[in-house]
Order: C-alpha cells, then sequence, then structure tokens
C-alpha cells in the first residue's frame, strides 16, 4: 500500500526547550490508512499522521502550507495542534495528542483530505506511537503564556494604547515546533477564553488587532461584547460571511473597524450589508460609517482585473466595437511597477490624447494595485476607440529637449497599456459624474457675494473617487453650461484659476451669464491671447491671467496691458492692477504659490540681495542672511565652446566659478563641494567676480509658502564685468529664524538656509535682449544712492499698489501713509502702518 513508502522508524524528538523529550518507538502503536474507523480509544499518548502527498505538490509554491489548509478544514472546529512537523519528499509527517474529536473527522472522512487544487491525499495515523508525560510540549500551555506576555506588553496601534497584537499570531516565534492557526475556531475559543478570564489586565485593553489570521468565524468575540474599545483591526482574514459578521460582532462595539483584503469587501452587497453594525462602529477602515458609501469603489471590491470583462490590447483591438453601446465599466490599466507616473501627471498626459471634439472623459475610482495605474470610465466609447485605434493604446510621454537655442517637446517615449471592457455593470450607488459635478458646482457658489469659485475645482468635496479634466474643452464646457442654466444672471465673478485650461475659446457659455464682470484665469496653461479672443463679446471689467504661459512673452507690462486690451476693450482691472490710472510694473513675470510672497520678491529679500552681491565691498554686509547652518552651492555648466570666440582669457574667467563649483559626476572631493556655515559661504562669494543684474530679465517663481518657510526660485541674465553675458538661476530656501518682532510684533527674520547657484549660457535670444534698458536702471540706482531727484509716477503707483496688497488699506489710507507721512520711502511707510495699527489708530473701514 502506499501508506509503505513511509517506514516508521524508532526516534527522539528533542526540542531544546527545556521540556520532556518525546521518545517514539511504535512498541504498542496501532497503524491505520484508509480507515472509517479505529479501535479503542487514542487515549492520551501521542499519535503520529503521515501525509502521503507522492510529491504531487511539490511545484507548488508553498506544498505545506496547502496541506495544512485542507488539514485544518477537514477538523474545522476541533482543536488540533500539529507538532514537529517534517515535510519530505513523498510523506509529509507530525504528531498530536488529546486530538480525538479532529480524529474522529478526519476517519469520517476515511482518512482522506482535497487540497484546493482538488486532488485528494491519503493519510496513515499510528495511534499510540510514543508515551505522553505532563513535563513534554503542551501547545495550548504554551500559548496561554504567549497570551499573557502579550498582554503585559500591550502596544500602540494606529494611534490607539493598551492594544493587545495578536496579528499573524501563529508566527510568533514560541510556536516554531507546532503549527498554531487562529483559523481553527477552538484554536480562537482558546485564545479568547484566557484573555477573558485574566480579568486585571482585560480591563486594560483598549482593542485587538486580529489581522492575517486567515479567520473567518469570529463567534469566540462574542465574549468581549458590551465593553466599548477603540479598535478592532480584522483585515487580511477570510471573513466572507457578512450575516455570519454581523451576528458575531452584535454585541461588540469599537470606535474603529478595519476589514481590508477580506472576500466579503469584494462583494456586490458591501458595503450595505454592514447596515446592522453601524451603531458598533464608528468608522470602517479609516472612513466615517455614515461616509463609507461615498468612498466605496468596485475595484476594491467588486473587481477581480485579472479576470473579469474581456482584454483589449492592440493584439485584438478590432474587437473593441461590440462594446460600442455598452452602458458598463469599463478598466484602463496602465503597467508602472516602479511608480515612476504621479497620479496627477498621469491624468495630464490622458488630457493630452483625448479627442476635444468626443465625449466627456470622467476616469472614476483610481488606484495604484500591482505596479498599475487603475480607474473605470463609461459612456464615452468614442473618446476609448480614439485611442485605441489613432493612438494605439499608447500613453504619450512629453519631454522638453533642447536643439540648438530652442526647446522643445517631444512625444518619442510612450507607455502602452491595456482595457478591461465590461469589468462590471452599473449598480446603484455608482458615481454618476454629471449629478456629482453638479452638486460640487453648487457648493463652489457662493450666493451672497455672487461668486462662482471653480479655483482648483478638483479638490471640491464629493470629487475624491472621479478626476474632472479641466483642461479638456468638453468637458469645461459642460460645467460652464450647467453653471449657466443654474446661475444665468446672478453671478458676477467667476473663478477658474489652477485648473490647467489650456483654450478658452470654447467658453461661450459664459455668454448666458449676463451679469458676468470679473473673470479669473490665472495659474492654467493659456500660452497665446489667441486662446482666449473668443470671449472678446463678453464685457469684463476684470480679467486675470496672472501665472499663465502667456505672460512670459512680454517684456514689458505696457505691452502686455495693449495686446490684452485689444480683446477685452471695456477691461478696466487686469491682473488686479486697476488700468483707470497709469499702471506701474505689473506683476505678470512673477509666478507665486502665495500673494503674500509678494513681497519677499521685491525690495524685502530678493532686490536688496541681488544689489549687495553686485558690490564686492558690500558682499561683506552678506553675512546676515546666513546661519552657521546654512549650505550654499554653485554649479556651473558654462561651455565655453558655444561661444563665438573662445579664448584663454575667458577661460579664465570662466574658471573663477567652475573652481568653486559642484560636479556630482565626478568623484572628487574638490568637485563636490557644499559650503557650511556663514563664514564659508562668504568666503566663497567675495571670490566670485563682480557682477551686473539684467532686473529687466529676472523672472522669479516662489514655488513654496508659508508661515515657517520660503522657497524662491530666479533665473535670468547677468554681465561678468565689464563685457561676459551670462545665464543664471539661483534658488533660496529661507526658514523663519524669529517672530513676533518690530513695533506691531508681526514681523519676522527669516534667514537662508540653503542656497544654489547656477551659471550657464545664455540662449542667443537672452544675449540679443540682455540689458537694453540697463542704463535707465543705472541712472535710477545713482539716484538712489545719491538721494537725489525722486521716484517717476509709474514707481510711486507701483508704490502704491504693493502697500495695498501688503496692508489691506483701502486706496486714499495708502496715498496717507505712503505720500504725505513717508514721502514715499516704503521702509517708512510699512513702519508707520504697524505703529498705528499697534495703537489701534486705523479705524475698521480703513481696510478693504
Amino acid at each position: 500500500m502506499h501508506a509503505n513508502r513511509h517506514r516508521s522508524q524508532a526516534r527522539i524528538i528533542d526540542f531544546a526547550d527545556r521540556s520532556q523529550p518525546i521518545v517514539v518507538d511504535f512498541r504498542d502503536s496501532r497503524k491505520y490508512f484508509k480507515c472509517k474507523q479505529y479501535d479503542g480509544s487514542p487515549g492520551l499518548n501521542w499519535i503520529e499522521f503521515c501525509v502521503q502527498h507522492e510529491g504531487a505538490l511539490n511545484f507548488s509554491e508553498n506544498p505545506q502550507q496547502l496541506i495544512l489548509d485542507a488539514l485544518f478544514k477537514a477538523v474545522e472546529g476541533e482543536e488540533f495542534f500539529p507538532v514537529n512537523y517534517q515535510c519530505g519528499q513523498h510523506v509529509d509527517t507530525f504528531l498530536a495528542r488529546s486530538c480525538k474529536p479532529a480524529l474522529d473527522k478526519l476517519f469520517q472522512r476515511r482518512l482522506s483530505i482535497e487540497v484546493v487544487s482538488g486532488i485528494e491525499l491519503n493519510l496513515s495515523v499510528a495511534l499510540n506511537v510514543a508515551a505522553y508525560n505532563r513535563s513534554q510540549i503542551s501547545p495550548a500551555v504554551i500559548i496561554s503564556q504567549v497570551i499573557d506576555r502579550l498582554m503585559d506588553h500591550l502596544e500602540t496601534y494606529d494611534g490607539v494604547q493598551g492594544v493587545l497584537n495578536l496579528s499573524n499570531f501563529g508566527a510568533n516565534p514560541a510556536f516554531n515546533h507546532f503549527i498554531v492557526r487562529l483559523s481553527n475556531l477552538a484554536t480562537l475559543q482558546l485564545v479568547c477564553k484566557t484573555i477573558y478570564n485574566n480579568d486585571d489586565r482585560r480591563r486594560a485593553l483598549k482593542g485587538f488587532s486580529l489581522a492575517q489570521n486567515q479567520i473567518s468565524d469570529l463567534a469566540p468575540l462574542k465574549l468581549f461584547g458590551d465593553v466599548d474599545y477603540d479598535i478592532l483591526d480584522l483585515s487580511g482574514n477570510r471573513l466572507s460571511s457578512a450575516k455570519r459578521l454581523c451576528t458575531d460582532l452584535e454585541r461588540f462595539r469599537a470606535k474603529q473597524l478595519k476589514l481590508a483584503d477580506n472576500p466579503l469587501t469584494k462583494k456586490s452587497q458591501y458595503p450595505d450589508c454592514l447596515e446592522p453594525l453601524k451603531n458598533n462602529f464608528q468608522i470602517i477602515d479609516g472612513v466615517p460609517f455614515d461616509k463609507l458609501y461615498k468612498t466605496y469603489t468596485p475595484l476594491n471590491y467588486e473587481i477581480d482585473v485579472d479576470c473579469d470583462g474581456m482584454r483589449i490590447d492592440w493584439t485584438n483591438k478590432s474587437t473593441l466595437a461590440q462594446f460600442k453601446d455598452s452602458p458598463d465599466w469599463h478598466a484602463f490599466l496602465i503597467p508602472d511597477t516602479e511608480r515612476e507616473i504621479a497620479k496627477e501627471l498621469l491624468f495630464d498626459y490622458f488630457s493630452i490624447s483625448l479627442h476635444p471634439g468626443h465625449s466627456e472623459f470622467y476616469p472614476c475610482y483610481y488606484k495604484f494595485d500591482g505596479g498599475e495605474h487603475r480607474f473605470l470610465v463609461r459612456s464615452c466609447f468614442d473618446q476609448i476607440e480614439h485611442l485605441v485605434q489613432t493612438h494605439n493604446l499608447q500613453l504619450k510621454i512629453p519631454q522638453l529637449v533642447t536643439i540648438g537655442d530652442v526647446q522643445e517637446i517631444n512625444y518619442e517615449r510612450s507607455i502602452p497599456y491595456y482595457l478591461r471592457m465590461n469589468v462590471s455593470t452599473f449598480k446603484q450607488g455608482h458615481i454618476e459624474p454629471k449629478q456629482i459635478i453638479e452638486q460640487a458646482v453648487q457648493k463652489r457658489f457662493n450666493a451672497i457675494n455672487r461668486v462662482l469659485d471653480l479655483e482648483q475645482f478638483q479638490l471640491t468635496e464629493g470629487l475624491e473617487n472621479m478626476i474632472v479634466l479641466m483642461s479638456s474643452p468638453k468637458v469645461l464646457s459642460s460645467i460652464l453650461r450647467m453653471s449657466s442654466r443654474k446661475f444665468l444672471g446672478n453671478c458676477i465673478d467667476l473663478r477658474l484659476g489652477n485648473n490647467k485650461i489650456v483654450s478658452a475659446n470654447n467658453l461661450r457659455t459664459l455668454s448666458l451669464l449676463s451679469s458676468l464682470q470679473a473673470l479669473d484665469l490665472g495659474h492654467n496653461w493659456i500660452s497665446e491671447l489667441s486662446e482666449i479672443s473668443s470671449l472678446g463679446d463678453v464685457p469684463l471689467k476684470s480679467l486675470r491671467l496672472h501665472g499663465n504661459p502667456v505672460c512670459r512673452k512680454y517684456s514689458l507690462a505696457s505691452e502686455y496691458i495693449k495686446a490684452v486690451k485689444e480683446i477685452f476693450p471695456t477691461l478696466l482691472k487686469l491682473d488686479d492692477v486697476d488700468l483707470s490710472s497709469r499702471p506701474g510694473l505689473a506683476p505678470q513675470k512673477d509666478f507665486l504659490c502665495d500673494t503674500a510672497a509678494y513681497e519677499l520678491t521685491g525690495e524685502l529679500f530678493l532686490k536688496p540681495f541681488l544689489r549687495e552681491f553686485e558690490q564686492l565691498d558690500q558682499r561683506v554686509n552678506m553675512m546676515r542672511y546666513y546661519t552657521d547652518q546654512s549650505l550654499f552651492t554653485l554649479t556651473s555648466s558654462y561651455d565655453i565652446n558655444r561661444c563665438n570666440r573662445p579664448s584663454s582669457e575667458l577661460f579664465k574667467r570662466i574658471n573663477k566659478y567652475n573652481y568653486h563649483s559642484r560636479n556630482l559626476l565626478k568623484n572628487s572631493l574638490d568637485t563636490c563641494r557644499v559650503n557650511v556655515g556663514a563664514n564659508d559661504i562668504l568666503a566663497v562669494l567675495m571670490q566670485l567676480p563682480v557682477v551686473t543684474h539684467d532686473y529687466v530679465s529676472l523672472q522669479t517663481d516662489v514655488m513654496h509658502y508659508d508661515s515657517k518657510s520660503v522657497i524662491i526660485n530666479v533665473t535670468g541674465m547677468m554681465r561678468d564685468e565689464p563685457d561676459l553675458l551670462l545665464a543664471f538661476s539661483r534658488q533660496f530656501v529661507l526658514k523663519v529664524e524669529a517672530e513676533g518682532l518690530g513695533v506691531g510684533k508681526r514681523e519676522r527674520r527669516m534667514k537662508i538656509i540653503n542656497e544654489r547657484l547656477n551659471i550657464m549660457n545664455p540662449t542667443k535670444k537672452q544675449e540679443r535682449d540682455a540689458f537694453k534698458f540697463c542704463e535707465l536702471l543705472n541712472e535710477t540706482n545713482a539716484k538712489e544712492n545719491e538721494g537725489e531727484g525722486e521716484d517717476s509716477v509709474d514707481v510711486k503707483e507701483h508704490k502704491l499698489l504693493l502697500f495695498q496688497e501688503i496692508t489691506g488699506l483701502r486706496s486714499r489710507w495708502c496715498t496717507r501713509i505712503v505720500q504725505e507721512e513717508a514721502n514715499w520711502d516704503f521702509k517708512l511707510a510699512l513702519e508707520q502702518f504697524l505703529r498705528m495699527e499697534s495703537d489701534k489708530e486705523l479705524p475698521n473701514d480703513a481696510f478693504a
């Protein structure tokens, strides 16, 4: 018989854990194979089990796991602890004792078990193979000891103190010599009774973690009913029956319940099936119970993308037509094993590929899982067909490349992806994009001020599970058409900033907003004024384009204003600058994440810093900008071979920068320099050549601004005197060192904690435009230094505008303080403002 392949041998099993060895001698043993019953009683002595798998599972990933799963399923509900489990080429063996109910169930099955793959394995059982004494290993006793130790050392788990952590309980090192499964109901019952009987320590419990234990039945948890706990973690188990779960937890109460990665959460009835537990738990998997349905996603709970639906890729795209009229969900799956592409960028790339005239495309239920970006769409077959047939299921990745002196966008790189069509039917409670968007728009309308604020529309509450691609003309037009129907003549101010809008020429529906006076398109992707030309028919009084690429195309404010006014002749205000007077320098070349940072890009930091850097005798005063922990690095990528007349003299001049340059492509310590501390930084700055900045060329970008720090990046042209033109970029990270300073106790002192200076070749356009206005600027600086002359009208108006932006005062108060009391001294005006505010001399109506 097959049982004879394993020849039982006498042996001594010593666990080296202070327990008595088990002497297996088969002296009085009785062996059974393919039997339905056994003689007498198994008694308390050891029993040997042999699993005759004949190598049939050797090619499985974990044969032992398959066998144990089948064994515990066969003895379901009965106490069973396999001891000294040994894997063999054809036969696995282990011992057990005091397991009569489990043994009876195995004999009822004629000593056979069935693994998941359907293979049936035979067992041979030898009773009484070794005598038992009380000093030998006892799984039940060891489990009780482990529970006692864990209760002595309760953990902080997910921010909750006093949690008994039984996660992956069977992997505890104390169980090295036997198998423990909390999926076995008798074992879970033993553990729960041990905890319950320890009255003193049980009262200190604030929660339980039973994650990753393959549990499917929680009946023993009824022992802990009618007590308020903070957390119960059941994630990563095999809970599949909602009815059984609700019954088992009927009296169990906790603030948090974790159920992720259980079969139950993937069923179509989820989360409705948890309704009986709504009074037991406040939060399910981090989501308030009353909002659980809002965050429900079919990708987590209903859909298996490995097998649901029909796969469409480039090999079978001709079969796509059969889904033309399908109302079901379709899945997009974009492989990205290293997760190189962020979620936001992914949908930016998709927006490039969409057809502007086809259906609205609303990606829903996005998630990253299994090395893939995944999302669902429906009711947009023409867009899907366009992406399949025209783009061949290739996601184009735009890359900026430099060809000569010209930067161009290159689309040579692409990522292949595939679809799963009809992965799920549309069900009640699933996202309906138009309905969700309508609710979101309603939330954004302020009826009192008559303002429809759609800035950063994607961040609106309720849009968490869908992507609204405002860069899509079709989507944007649909939203505005919906808005015009709802608000008609009630809206006077429409704000569309920070929405990645490329063109506004499709917004003819704005004419339906008959009372519209102000439009904010700031910080979008509009690169040409022609992209908004069709809006010229809307009689706007205020327009904001600040932060769009189109603003960079104008060196002078007057040119920019003139071009915009040609399209919008009724305009009275542009980029928050009043056009009824002669405006000074408009801020269109500054790209600010927060307008409060504007002062730092001007007279309060950047301008004084650059002016002091220009004068060698003034650089010693720059010590005040740094601390002992400040960092400074310089990189020079200037290539003299790109110059018209490279020479040894030019090489010497550039070498003054190269000497301090940090080059990570080399390993030499001399070329990987990071200067630390004010003294070292100043020593480097003093060695750099005298330069003059072309202030008209400067472009500033405040990339981060909050109450503690700010990041400023400035690019432009400078001249290494007397005649060497250099392009440069300079990045500053400033951190608040002290607060509550000054008369009004509102001033802050900031220091540079990190600075990077880059020197590079200018482009031909930069060389051509550099220092066109240098003489005018030099004359102005000379007057400032000598105290002669006075500011021009433009400069004075610019000071008033800046003072108003900083202080929030009304125009007449700005004029009174800046002109009458400070005589156009901006610093003195700010000090006067702080004094007046501190002394409460400013009435409420002084502020706008």
